[in-house]
């Protein structure tokens, strides 16, 4: 019966839905696996270079987890002393942050509350009403907030216990990647093998730009929101800076987690409105360079995408597919990119491109008699 090429292709179909539905079954305890296979992946090539100097890639994962706790150590050591002075500075500066604001903001409160005293005791009541009318439904919405808390209490630690699993799962899969790449290839009919193999080559490529491409962008916004910051004297340049850098990773997010912030501390650290509005000015324009000129000039060329291309890929994944959409575009732009220069190279080598059309024949028109 499977001989049958319908039936295997209902068969191949019906295990590939049955695949998907059970990662999406138990997706929650294959996080910590995918996280160690992605640290495993951007590792390799690092254990790679350590085999090439005749060294075993068991000693090259140690040494590597020796080089990152002194970067990491050294970056504490750098950093972290200076994050923390400005901590400090901002939190001796907090009461006077909050006397100013109150100095400015009650007059204000206590202006509109006399100039609209009778909407202002009707909204009160209209509070007390609610509350007496729905205070049962209230306190139970309560109960249930506070058991689902439990639960995703439970939850998170289930998640915390996965990730401290995530080194040592990493440390094996490092240790054993490339014989899983072999035991990988050998699936694979020796007829395709090697245009396979090819267009992994490429993917590799591709994706571990993009990761380079993306860090270089966020270290480059780092320094461009530090030093804008620091210029119009907001309090904790460095530590604003460095954050809203990274979580600009996630795009957006950089720019909702540094801007308030950087705007209301400087205005309160009395440094006037022309300063205050340097620093809004400051993730503005960071922002407009990233998008018109860092990521596509950095990002397309580690990845080999044109800038057009780069700019083209984030509307379009924004446009259709919102926040995860302008997350995954240019990965996935540099994944259809390496499809079709594929596809391109398959058909200039195909018949069909070389093929000559016979000329169309002449037809000779007949004398009139």
């Amino acid at each position: 019966m499977l001989s049958k090429p319908w039936v295997r292709q209902l068969a191949l179909v019906g295990l590939i839905i049955a695949g998907l539905v059970l990662l999406i079954l138990i997706h929650q305890v294959l996080v910590p696996i995918f996280i160690a296979l992605a640290l495993a992946y951007i590792f390799d090539p690092v254990i790679d270079r350590f085999e090439l100097w005749k060294i075993p890639r068991t000693w090259g994962i140690v040494i590597l987890c020796c080089i990152i706790l002194l970067v990491f150590g050294g970056f504490l050591l750098y950093v972290v002393p200076r994050l923390v002075h400005q901590l400090n500075e901002l939190q001796d500066r907090l009461p006077l942050y909050w006397d100013r604001l109150r100095d400015q903001l009650l007059p204000q409160v206590e202006a509109f509350r006399q100039e609209h005293a009778q909407e202002y005791q009707q909204g009160l009541d209209w509070l007390v009403e609610q509350g007496k009318k729905n205070g049962a439904a209230l306190l139970a919405s309560i109960s249930m907030g506070v058991a689902a808390s439990f639960k995703s209490l439970g939850s998170l630690i289930a998640k915390l216990v996965g990730l401290v699993v995530v080194p040592v799962m990493t440390f094996y899969l490092l240790r054993d990647f490339d014989k899983l790449k072999l035991q990988a290839v050998e699936l694979v009919p020796l007829k395709r093998r090697e245009s396979v193999i090819g267009f992994f080559s490429e993917l590799d490529g591709a994706l571990s730009g993009f990761i380079k491409g993306q860090l270089t962008v966020a270290i480059i916004l780092s320094i461009i929101y530090s030093i804008g910051l620091f210029i119009c004297g907001c309090p904790a340049p460095l530590l604003i800076g460095v954050i809203a850098g990274f979580a600009n990773l996630v795009p957006y997010l950089g720019l909702a987690l540094g801007l308030l912030p950087a705007v209301l501390l400087t205005y309160l650290s009395g440094n006037g409105w022309g300063f205050t509005l340097g620093a809004g000015l400051t993730f503005v324009v960071g922002q407009m360079l990233e998008g018109l000129v860092i990521t596509p000039k950095v990002v397309g060329e580690s990845v080999g995408l044109h800038p057009v291309v780069v700019m083209l890929a984030l509307m379009v994944g924004g446009t259709y597919f919102g926040l995860v959409g302008m997350i995954l575009a240019l990965p996935s732009a540099a994944v259809l990119v390496v499809i079709l220069k594929r596809l391109y190279g398959s058909y200039t080598r195909s018949v069909l491109f070389h093929e000559e059309f016979p000329a169309k024949p002449e037809i000779k028109k007949g004398k009139k008699s």
